[in-house]
């Protein structure tokens, strides 16, 4: 246990930075816990924003990380919609866009994702959006109460759930994406291609092999429709531009971390600097079951981070990284990726009720290092946890069996 005066500091107000934060905040009195956050609202969770959000069913409340009677909120010192300036890793403080300069003896990097840059003519229109914040969230929700058509750049997971909202509050969507079917660097062809017949069902109209090359105006510095590479125009008083976030690790560059595909970290989360930290989206950190650093966004992931690091922070034993897991819910169908699929060099199909898939992915020695399911939530839930201790203990996946059934080889 601690059992020194010690001064954390967390950059960043995101989910990880704010789970952390009130995990440390049940810690002993001797740890101060500064939390800086460059939005200014509290911790929240952002896995609602493209679901319950845009649906208009959820507010801010149901998103919050801090609940009521928390003891967070008398432990934590808060300063909110301020950004940090610059880290001097020397005297050890954090200069922020108020001026203000606070110290720190340990000091935890979860400053997240920004959303992809998109150049393109046009972006700037009324009605042209990313998703990223509630903020985001809001004012595009708001947008769809007046909209009937609606583009969506991207066919990756924010993109179509923003699709899929879109189309259950009755709007008309078109997903313009530029490879030639949804998802493709992230699951295998079979289950892009459910999910692309439960869109079409939906209504969603789905555009490949295309770019958006310009939004024109409607004169009046609003969005009236988008021009593609192929030629089409669509109409649309709403875009939601979806092509994908970046670490923002630019304030990591500054101090002079060590960076490579995110903020380079040990098992316990500690960079290049033994006094300074990195977790959630920005933490490329080792992980010991793969063998190797890697870097995740996701819900899960955050929720990780931030157990392991109040763990460390405050010298308690400290567990394992899980093994990795991401959901994704359109209408009544849930798209659940347990481990790392992309890792293995061969795909099975596992027998499950109609409508539903479960396709395990081994790598080069036949060790089951992911899977990829897409169905009823409950009944692809049960099935995922089942794969998460076999891909936890290295499980062989042959050709004939695993868990007692018989499996499919199947084209990634």
């Amino acid at each position: 246990m601690m059992t020194e005066r010690c001064r954390i500091v967390i950059v960043g107000g995101g989910h990880a930075g704010g789970r952390l934060a009130q995990l440390l905040s049940r810690g002993p009195d001797r740890v101060h816990v500064t939390l800086v956050g460059a939005e200014p609202i509290y911790p929240y969770e952002r896995p609602p924003l493209s679901k319950g959000v845009l649906l208009g069913t959820s507010g801010l409340d149901d998103c919050v990380l801090w609940k009521p009677n928390d003891p967070v909120w008398e432990r934590v010192e808060t300063h909110l919609g301020v950004a940090v300036e610059d880290v001097d890793r020397v005297r050890k403080n954090i200069r922020l866009s108020d001026g203000k300069v606070i110290r720190y003896d340990r000091l935890v990097l979860a400053t997240g994702s920004r959303v992809r840059g998109f150049p393109v003519q046009g972006s700037q229109l009324r009605g042209v959006f990313s998703l990223r914040s509630y903020a985001d969230a809001q004012t595009v929700s708001k947008y769809f109460l007046a909209s009937n058509r609606v583009a969506v750049v991207g066919g990756g997971f924010i993109g179509l759930e923003v699709a899929a909202a879109a189309a259950q509050r009755g709007i008309q969507p078109r997903v313009i994406e530029a490879s030639d079917r949804l998802l493709s660097r992230l699951v295998p062809r079979l289950v892009a291609d459910r999910l692309a017949e439960t869109h079409l069902h939906a209504g969603v109209q789905l555009t490949y092999g295309a770019m958006v090359e310009r939004f024109v105006s409607n004169g009046h510095g609003s969005l009236k429709r988008a021009v593609l590479s192929n030629g089409d125009a669509v109409d649309c008083s709403v875009a939601v531009v979806a092509v994908g976030v970046e670490p923002e690790i630019s304030l990591a560059i500054g101090a002079g971390l060590e960076i490579d595909i995110g903020v380079i970290t040990n098992e316990q989360l500690r960079t290049s600097d033994p006094n300074i930290f990195a977790c959630g989206d920005i933490a490329a950190f080792w992980h010991p079951l793969y063998q190797r650093h890697i870097r995740l966004e996701s819900w899960q992931n955050a929720e990780d981070h931030a157990r392991i690091l109040a763990a460390v922070l405050l010298g308690e034993e400290v567990t394992a990284p899980s093994v990795p897991f991401f959901w994704s819910d359109q209408y009544d169908l849930s798209l659940q990726i347990m481990g790392l699929p992309h890792l293995g060099t061969s795909t099975r199909r596992k027998p499950t009720a109609s409508g539903s898939a479960i396709l395990l992915h081994c790598d080069a020695l036949e060790r089951l290092v992911g899977a990829t399911a897409i169905g009823p939530t409950a009944l692809i839930g049960r099935e995922l946890r089942k794969m998460r201790q076999l891909i936890a203990s290295r499980a062989i996946c042959n050709s004939v069996t695993l868990d007692g059934a018989e499996l499919e080889v199947v084209a990634g």
